[in-house]
């Protein structure tokens, strides 16, 4: 009988040992993957995709609805206030006044270890219970383990008049580990440039207004951090994206962007590889490409139209007087018999009578540099006093000459869901002598073609997926009726390729081709090779069975991670994929670097599957180097 106790005790032993090394060992539970960090655990969620807002996070036990749990996206907490949790349903969901996380963002919460390592408490059927006899049993829970270690045999005193018994050695089994492909998980360091009036640049227009130049003043710049120039429009539209080196300073001409005359919106921006940004404040530009004949005049960044020109006089700009109120937002009585003009606004009555320098605000006289005055059957007035008795800020671009005005500061989106590239129009601006990468993949088709676009869809492919969006239209339009498209976008976040692969199913429908690459949203990626080879797959698995034709374009600026050479970052290797590619027919095109591995590798798979291999530089929109 003491045998049995004692062995009942060293079973015992042997459980709690098993459920302290289950709470410190890496865990994998039906969706996620928990792992130990010193005094708490890590639990990974699924990746953002921009949508969704609810996060399952699922456990091998149980945890009490008071624990204390932290969310984190992309290695920065999301405060308590911003997110609720469903205990009972295992669910985190984060409030609609905060964004969604975006396409890629990893994704994590962190709860506390209590209770001797244990956390909180255990769901009993996660462990076997004990039989009657003394046979020591492993907990039945889906994991990762190490082996266990053997506790020590416990003393027991044995009474004297009893004869000592000899205890038989109880060895615990050895259970085999799981061996998970090693993963870095280590952060990239996060952007800590500020935005705003603090940022650590200045962008200047020369004196001449023909060049701009920007200079960062910033001691260590990240290798994943990627700079740009944008462009906005008096919209707010994104038109152009200059990507400049952020060590030096660096100077672009206006005229090679082609911009025509009116008002745009040029600021600094860095982004990571992870998507974080930072951003200056938006500076307002005037474009006059007429100025040597005409002064334009801007108002809250839209350039006026006159039926009059603006015209000095004694110093003086003057304007049509009823235009020019009521864009400044005033209302306008025109005093025929007087020749006089009152405009309000507010608690603002302004009065200015035709030939006399003699004006009124609020009935107070002030004398004007030029009276207004009649010009070709229209009423001119002074457009500076005018604007400053309606409140607003007046400058004098020498530059463009241009009169500016604001009644407020301008408010510009920096953000970068502000920021999708305006349209161009291919037609126009396209030249037939010179076509496009893929006008000239367009015109190897002889028939209807099965086509997949697959696409690196990380932060650095910015500008490149900016000239997929704008020329698509163009290669759609010029390959044989009948052909369908469907698109691929892949990264290397966690090195999970599922993780890291997006499928958007074909279709004839070019408008729903372009709006499937307009969810595409560059961003991560802060490894350099990516899950290119598992994306080409993919894409081969995806044609129809009753394909006549197969082709792939694959788009990347690096790497794609190989099986025989990053052991257990791949499942495939590009000889493994050169194979399916010849064995179902896929003819393979590649846009990449024109030197260097991503080259190497892709050249093998294009001349193979009777492809051509094109410079991804030729495929980037907007980039300046």
């Amino acid at each position: 009988m003491k045998l049995k106790r004692m062995m009942f005790l060293l079973s015992f032993l042997t459980i709690l040992i098993g459920l302290f090394t289950l709470c410190t060992e890496s865990v994998h539970a039906a969706n996620s993957t928990v792992f130990r960090d010193g005094d708490k655990l890590k639990l990974t969620l699924d990746d953002g995709n921009g949508v969704n807002r609810v996060f399952k996070f699922d456990l091998p036990f149980t945890i009490k609805p008071d624990t204390p749990i932290r969310l984190y996206s992309n290695y920065i907490e999301i405060p308590p206030g911003d997110f609720t949790i469903d205990y009972a349903n295992s669910t985190i969901t984060i409030a609609d006044s905060r964004p969604a996380p975006y396409p890629g963002s990893e994704n994590h919460i962190e709860l506390p270890i209590t209770m001797k390592g244990t956390v909180q408490s255990v769901d009993e059927s996660t462990v076997t219970p004990l039989a009657e006899e003394p046979k020591v049993t492993q907990p039945e829970v889906e994991t990762h383990i190490k082996e266990i270690p053997t506790p020590s045999k416990p003393e027991v005193a044995q009474p004297v008049d009893e004869p000592q018994v000899i205890e038989p050695q109880v060895t615990q089994p050895v259970v085999e580990p799981k061996v998970d492909p090693a993963v870095d998980e280590s952060p990239e360091i996060p952007l800590s440039i500020p935005s705003g009036e603090n940022f650590p640049g200045t962008f200047t227009i020369n004196s001449s207004g023909t060049s701009f130049s920007v200079r960062l003043k910033i001691k260590n710049i990240q290798p994943t951090y990627t700079s740009y120039v944008m462009v906005k429009n008096a919209d707010a539209q994104l038109i152009k994206r200059i990507q400049f080196d952020p060590e030096t300073t660096f100077s672009y001409p206006l005229s090679n962007l082609n911009l025509s005359t009116g008002g745009y919106y040029f600021y600094i921006k860095m982004i990571d590889q992870s998507g974080n940004s930072a951003a200056s404040v938006p500076q307002f530009v005037p474009i006059n490409n007429n100025k040597a004949q005409q002064v334009e005049v801007f108002i809250d960044g839209k350039l006026q139209q006159y039926e009059q020109p603006a015209t000095s006089i004694s110093g003086s700009m003057l304007v049509p007087f009823r235009a020019v109120f009521e864009a400044l937002g005033a209302k306008v009585k025109w005093d025929g018999a007087t020749k006089t003009v009152t405009a309000t606004k507010g608690n603002t009555t302004i009065k200015l009578t035709v030939g006399s320098r003699d004006a009124y605000i609020n009935g107070k006289l002030v004398r004007l540099n030029a009276a207004p005055r009649l010009i070709n059957g229209k009423v001119m007035v002074p457009i500076r006093f005018v604007s400053e008795a309606l409140g607003a800020k007046v400058k004098w671009n020498i530059a463009a000459q241009s009169v500016v005005i604001f009644l407020a500061p301008p408010q510009v989106l920096t953000t970068s869901e502000s920021e999708q590239l305006m349209e161009e129009n291919d037609d126009a601006s396209e030249s037939q002598s010179n076509p496009t990468i893929l006008k000239k993949i367009s015109t190897t088709f002889s028939k209807s073609t099965d086509i997949v676009f697959v696409i690196d869809v990380t932060s650095s492919m910015t500008g490149t997926l900016d000239y997929v969006r704008q020329k698509v239209k163009g290669f759609v339009d010029s390959v044989p009726a009948g052909s369908q498209f469907a698109v691929v976008a892949f990264r290397d976040i966690n090195l999970k390729a599922d993780k890291d692969l997006e499928f958007l199913e074909f279709t004839t429908d070019k408008n729903k081709l372009k709006g499937n690459l307009n969810m595409l949203r560059p961003s991560a990626g802060g490894d350099l090779k990516e899950s290119g080879l598992e994306a080409i797959q993919l894409a081969i698995s995806k044609f129809p069975k009753n394909s006549n034709s197969k082709t792939i374009i694959f788009i990347t600026d690096a790497p794609v991670h190989d099986k025989n050479t990053d052991l257990g970052k791949a499942r495939f290797s590009v000889d493994e994929i050169n194979e399916q590619l010849q064995k179902n027919g896929v003819i393979f095109n590649a846009i990449v670097p024109a030197n260097g591995p991503a080259n190497k590798q892709m050249k093998k798979l294009v001349d193979t599957n009777k492809g051509t291999l094109y410079d991804i530089k030729d495929a980037k929109l907007n980039l300046a180097k």
